[in-house]
């Protein structure tokens, strides 16, 4: 028969005591974590769903200003742009061109420190509306995600550090759930324990993609932090320049300059034109490859000489790093489109459950700490009274 050693003994009773510490500081973690996300789930996560699907719902609620009155052949963007300056000549800073989501021509035009926004049908050439960027409704729900409406007070830095936290979080959260395995919840129970159950198990589906969003989230918020911990891979630090040149710029011609990114990368869609800045004087245009789904963003740009309609920068999939390939996937990451419709809806599901996660936490938290404040009843030290 085997015998436990006095000396075997205490080596096990020290593993078990690490163990549990170990356990303990893991929760701590977690706990202090969560308490400090609690505040910030709610408007990070749910606008952060939102903003997933942010095209079709600004579309769903104002139709009139994203919705094409004719169809057919659609007129050049030079004349489209002229009567957008006959609506309005202030300075224009971008067009967005049309796509599934928004059918429509959309000019960016600077009113001083304010940009406003005027839809145009690609086809007419009617002024469908104009609307001030900063004051609606979905734009002002995107900041909210970005930066909380604090920019000027650090609230970008602030959203940053909640994505390291619920990395964190998310991880913690996956090493406490492991013994216990808790994967669905179980029917009649309390409500205290129907909570623990629905924590630990959401908390397991959704952890992988609350650590992909939130990953890629702080990326985008410290990208020199990003390219410092990608440094092995090399990522570039990208800087656009002006081309020089003694003649006056020429008179915008933004078919030209489309036409020759188009042919330039053929292999892409043009999304956006971005017109020369007083800092900056070539066109630049945003283009994505076309079997990425519609949402991903631009992950080609390139610069366009305006007097020589020339490509004379360009950061794309044909001069990127293993770094930089990362670093240009970490917006599509983060929406969920570099999966197509499936990532978007996991992401949207994700943001969902971040304020449920935190609400159901601070609740077992608090409830732990009332339970364990209540004093405990002790025996009486009397014997009852004998009945008579």
């Amino acid at each position: 028969m085997n015998t436990l050693t006095p000396g075997y003994l205490s080596v096990y009773k020290s593993k078990v005591v690490s163990r549990q510490n170990i356990r303990q500081l893991w929760l701590k973690l977690h706990r202090y974590l969560g308490l400090f996300l609690l505040l910030l789930s709610v408007p990070v996560g749910i606008t952060g769903s939102i903003n997933v699907y942010h095209r079709e719902i600004d579309r769903l609620l104002t139709p009139a200003f994203y919705t094409p009155t004719t169809s057919g052949q659609p007129m050049p963007l030079a004349q489209l742009l002229a009567k957008v300056r006959e609506f309005d000549n202030s300075p224009i800073v971008s067009i967005i061109l049309p796509d599934a989501y928004w059918p429509v021509v959309l000019v960016h035009q600077r009113h001083g420190k304010t940009v406003f926004r005027t839809s145009i049908d690609p086809v007419s050439g009617q002024i469908l509306g104009q609307r001030d960027q900063s004051n609606a409704l979905l734009p002002k729900l995107y900041k909210l995600h970005q930066d909380l409406l604090l920019k000027p007070y650090w609230g970008e830095e602030l959203v940053g550090i909640a994505g390291m936290a619920l990395a964190l979080s998310a991880l913690s959260g996956v090493w406490l759930w492991f013994p216990r395995k808790a994967l669905t919840v179980r029917k009649g129970q309390n409500f205290f324990r129907t909570t623990w159950d629905l924590h630990n198990a959401l908390g397991f589906w959704v952890s992988l993609i609350l650590l992909w969003v939130a990953l890629s989230g702080t990326a985008l918020v410290f990208p020199n932090a990003a390219r410092f911990t990608l440094w092995p891979l090399n990522p570039q630090k990208f800087k656009p320049q002006s081309v020089p040149h003694e003649a006056p710029a020429p008179p915008d011609d933004p078919d030209a300059i489309l036409a020759a990114a188009r042919a330039y990368r053929p292999d892409n869609v043009a999304l956006v034109l971005g017109l020369p800045t007083p800092k900056l004087n070539t066109w630049r245009v945003a283009m994505r490859p076309a079997n990425y789904h519609g949402t991903v963003g631009g992950l080609t740009q390139l610069w366009i000489d305006p007097w020589t309609k020339q490509v004379v920068q360009e950061k794309s999939a044909a001069q990127w790093t293993a770094g930089d390939r990362i670093m240009a996937h970490q917006f599509p990451l983060h929406n969920g489109s570099l999966f197509g419709d499936v990532g978007r809806f996991l992401v949207f599901l994700s943001g969902l459950a971040f304020p449920l996660l935190g609400i159901s936490g601070a609740y077992l938290w608090w409830r732990k700490r009332r339970l364990a404040a209540k004093p405990k009843r002790r025996p009486s030290s009397n014997p009852p009274a004998p009945l008579s």
